[in-house]
This record gives structure tokens, sequence and C-alpha cells, in this order.
């Protein structure tokens, strides 16, 4: 719970800096950097309970998606590398998110470094002339099917994983870029928390551990392989990792309010 709290205290000092005043700039388009959590379709297929969309679809359809499934901080560099190579610059209207982790924590990478690297890449997208990026921390993995949503020790690690590295990506913002409006951090970990707690007041029926995909193991799944037909709104989580359609959906809402809130 220690730790929690620091995360918590480090997050308020940084959003609280991060109020957007000062911005003439609506945000008109977007550009998406990521994992599987945010890749739209990259090899055909979306890691959710399909047809249901990304959070990223739903947060801006004709957005610029780069994110790809099974990227970790290096990927997601070369994701940045390739944006730039095409379009040089990024325009003060365009949104960018950067959502990122996922894989660096589940593979049990150093998490300082992998923070540190995030951090860089925030700082290029600035040097681009990113005027809106939003960062996202990541949700407690330790809810997700893959852990079982129990007391096991594969269980309590990843929980403390998780929380180290919000803590340490919060922190490095904070000492790289301190109030800096241009950045803003989206608490997914707050989000989606939230929901694990008390499932029933968002409409979910099933929460902790458990999965919508009826293949144990698969990354993704249909109308076709879900555990029960109106699964991918009753489920929070889907092919171990992953968010059903509704969490998406929720998630998507609860994106587009932050972005109102820093940017208008």
């Amino acid at each position: 719970m220690a730790r929690r709290a620091v995360t918590l205290v480090l997050a308020s000092l940084l959003l609280a800096g991060c109020d957007g005043t000062g911005d003439e700039d609506p945000v008109t388009t977007s550009v998406f950097f990521g994992d599987s959590l945010t890749d739209d379709g990259s090899d055909g297929m979306r890691y959710t309970t399909m047809p249901g969309e990304i959070w990223a679809q739903l947060v801006d359809p004709d957005g610029l998606n780069y994110a790809v499934g099974g990227a970790r901080i290096d990927g997601i560099t070369g994701q940045i590398d390739d944006f730039l190579a095409e379009y040089d610059e990024i325009s003060p209207d365009q949104l960018v998110t950067v959502f990122a982790g996922t894989n660096d924590v589940l593979s049990g990478a150093e998490t300082a470094a992998v923070t540190a690297a995030e951090v860089d890449q925030i700082g290029r997208l600035l040097d681009a002339g990113a005027q809106k990026i939003l960062v996202f921390t990541l949700f407690d993995l330790a809810a997700t099917p893959a852990f079982g949503g129990t007391d096991t020790d594969a269980h309590l690690g990843i929980h403390d994983r998780t929380l180290s590295y919000n803590q340490s990506l919060l922190q490095g913002l904070a000492e790289r870029f301190g109030d800096d409006d241009r950045i803003g951090v989206f608490d997914t970990f707050g989000a989606v928390n939230g929901m694990v707690t008390d499932p029933a007041s968002y409409g979910f029926t099933h929460g902790a551990g458990e999965d919508a995909c009826a293949v144990p193991g698969a990354a993704w799944c249909d109308t076709d392989s879900l555990v029960a037909p109106d699964a991918d709104q009753t489920y929070i989580f889907a092919g171990g990792v992953h968010l059903t359609t509704k969490t998406n959906e929720l998630l998507a809402a609860a994106v587009k309010a932050r972005i109102e809130e820093l940017w208008g």
C-alpha cells in the first residue's frame, strides 16, 4: 500500500501542472504509439473481443495508429522512427498518445531502464513539435486472467512490478519535464482498477482473473469463441492481459474526458 500511495502522490504532483492553460490549438487529429492494447489491426485482427474496437479507434477513428501487438519499448521507439520518417514533424493540433511498458513488465525487463527509454521518446516527440502528448500508466496486470486475479506469487509479483513501473514513469516525467503542459498523464491504473474493484457499477458481472475468451491462452476472440454470448459486455478482460469491447469503450470515454480536461 505504501508504494501505491507514492505512485498516487507523484501522479497528483505531475498532473497539477498539466492543465492545458494557454493552448490555442484544439485537438483535431491523433497519432497512437503502443502495443496490442492500442493496436487497431496491424495483423488483421484486434486484441479484444472482435468485432469490437480498441479504445484508440473510438477516440479517433481516423487517427494514425502505429501500435503493434507485442511491442516493447524498443519497438515503440521504432514506431516513432517510422512516423517521423514519414511526416518529419508533429503539428500543434495533433494529439499524440504513448501507451507503453506492458510487454516490458511481463518480460521482466529492468523497470528504470524501460521507463527512462520511454521518457526519452517523450522528449523526441516534443522536439518534433508535439504540443499535446498523453502518456498512459499501466493498469494492474495482476488483475488479468493471465495471473488469475488471486494472491499467488505470480499475482503479487506482477502487481508490484506494475506499481514500480508506474512510479518510475511518473517520477521520470516529473524530473525531466516538470509541469510542462504539453504533457498529460492518463491514469489507466485508476480507470481499470475502478472497474475491477466494483464491476457491477460499470455493468460487469465478471471481474478480476476472469477471461471473456473461451480458449485458454488466446490473445483475442470473436463472437464464435467467447465464453458466453454476452461476454464482450459482461467481462472486463479478454485474451490474457487484454480488454473486452465494453472495457475499451469505457476506457475511450475516460480518455476523451481527460483530453478535454487538458486541452479542450
